[in-house]
């Protein structure tokens, strides 16, 4: 927690809700010791309740969700109906899409997960306390600016133009001064306000020089409504945008047509008097002198309270664009932490949609897993039912070869007996033939009577 800042922390005043007391008795006990006053209730119901009696001394509120009696989200939502800027985080282990859709339609500043992890959840309020200061710093430099405006309006001429130096704004002194109305001048050019006698390169000066962001001051004659005139001490600057651009230019002007007749008619009651002294003669000149010192007195007088005036018109005008300056850093600054804010909304709600995809990813990978599992074991029984049916085929098969060898040695002994066959044939026939030719022997060199008893009478 090096990075906290337990000054800021202390202008903090937090309403922590939670159901389990011994959570809520250890974060309570922790909270104390940073912020400037901890409110604290066991319920959704207690904790509407006690923002409701100390609406205006609360400046966080941290919630659990799931809680009896009325959950976190049900009880933001009628504390949205009070007050729809307070801050809120969310201490939850929820992480569904409908949770994130409903704190984001709460303005939820930020949610952390349980159990809770201390650092990330002071990371979160010193980055919120930072936020609150600057709102703060923002809000007084507004005033203050508010407060020089005012002295400057109330206590000056203002002339407010558009980057073509149409008037678009007089104020009511101004008003008063020159007889003129707001609405007689509107869209009107400055060159309106300009008495004959005083010269047209003062305002074309301002023209120029005003809007390359440099300031333009003179004295110089303006006319009235009437057509009288009135003297002033003029400043104008410029008046940018955000971006630097010139949009228009303030005309502040303090009127001296007084002080400036006072003297005119102290110089003329100088002369005056001097005319009458020398007329007198010598006896009169001590208290002519006297009149004179007391005059030049009087006059260093006015001419010292003039560069008074001036000095405070110049450090009202310094301040007055200080101020401006400073309050444009500000706004900056808030917008640079709103992005940031922004983005880490996005960075958490892409976290969630991660979180959400691993675990469908894990589900589907157990359902695979069991799937598989399922086909192995149907895979493993039909394997098993193949092997007896190739065993038994086996069986069968080995049957008939021993069948088939059996007649194959049948066959084999049938060759052999019909080879012996053949050859008794063989033999015969050449027994026969032998007979034959014997016979043809025979019949040729044996008697008829022998060939009789041998073959009988034919």
């Amino acid at each position: 927690m090096s990075n906290i800042d337990k000054n800021l922390l202390k202008r903090l005043k937090v309403l922590y809700v939670e159901d389990d007391a011994s959570v809520r008795n250890d974060l309570v006990s922790l909270l104390s010791n940073f912020f400037q006053n901890v409110f604290f209730a066991e319920d959704g119901k207690e904790g509407l309740r006690v923002y409701e009696e100390n609406k205006d001394e609360i400046d966080v509120i941290i919630a659990d969700i799931n809680m009896p009696n009325l959950n976190g989200i049900d009880m933001v939502k009628k504390i949205r109906e009070i007050d729809k800027d307070v801050f809120v985080l969310f201490a939850t282990a929820y992480s569904d899409n409908e949770f994130l859709s409903e704190a984001i339609k709460l303005k939820v500043f930020e949610y952390v997960t349980k159990p809770i992890d201390i650092r990330k959840l002071m990371g979160i309020l010193n980055d919120l306390a930072l936020m609150k200061y600057q709102e703060f710093l923002l809000e007084q430099q507004t005033k203050e600016l508010k407060k020089y405006k005012d002295i400057i309006y109330n206590n000056n001429i203002v002339i407010r133009t558009d980057s073509d130096f149409k008037i678009k704004y007089v104020n009511t002194l101004f008003c008063d001064i020159t007889g003129f109305t707001n609405e007689e001048l509107l869209d009107k050019d400055i060159d309106t306000l300009r008495h004959p006698e005083t010269d047209k390169k003062i305002y074309e000066k301002i023209k120029v020089v005003v809007p390359v962001n440099k300031q333009f001051e003179e004295r110089v004659k303006n006319i009235k409504k009437d057509g009288s005139y009135y003297i002033s001490n003029t400043s104008v600057v410029a008046v940018l945008n955000d971006s630097g651009e010139f949009v228009g230019s303030l005309m502040i002007q303090k009127d001296e047509t007084q002080e400036l007749t006072k003297r005119r008619e102290v110089q003329t009651h100088l002369i005056k008097d001097k005319g009458e002294i020398f007329i007198k003669g010598k006896e009169a000149s001590a208290e002519l002198q006297y009149e004179i010192n007391r005059l030049k007195f009087e006059i260093e007088k006015l001419e010292k309270e003039l560069r008074v005036v001036k000095s405070d018109k110049d450090k009202y005008i310094y301040s007055l664009e200080k101020y401006r300056v400073e309050n444009k850093k500000v706004k900056l600054q808030y917008k640079q932490l709103k992005n940031e804010t922004d983005m880490i909304e996005e960075k958490h709600t892409l976290v969630k949609k991660v979180n959400k995809e691993n675990a469908d990813l894990k589900i589907e990978n157990k359902m695979l897993s069991t799937k598989l599992e399922n086909i192995e074991t149907n895979h493993e029984k039909e394997c098993k039912q193949i092997k007896v049916n190739y065993e038994v085929e086996l069986d069968d098969l080995e049957q008939e070869l021993n069948t088939l060898k059996e007649k194959l040695e049948n066959v084999e002994n049938a060759e052999a007996i019909s080879q012996k066959l053949s050859y008794w044939k063989e033999k015969a026939k050449a027994e026969a033939k032998r007979v034959e030719r014997l016979e043809k022997e025979l019949l040729n060199i044996a008697p008829k009577d022998v060939l009789v008893r041998i073959f009988g009478s034919s």
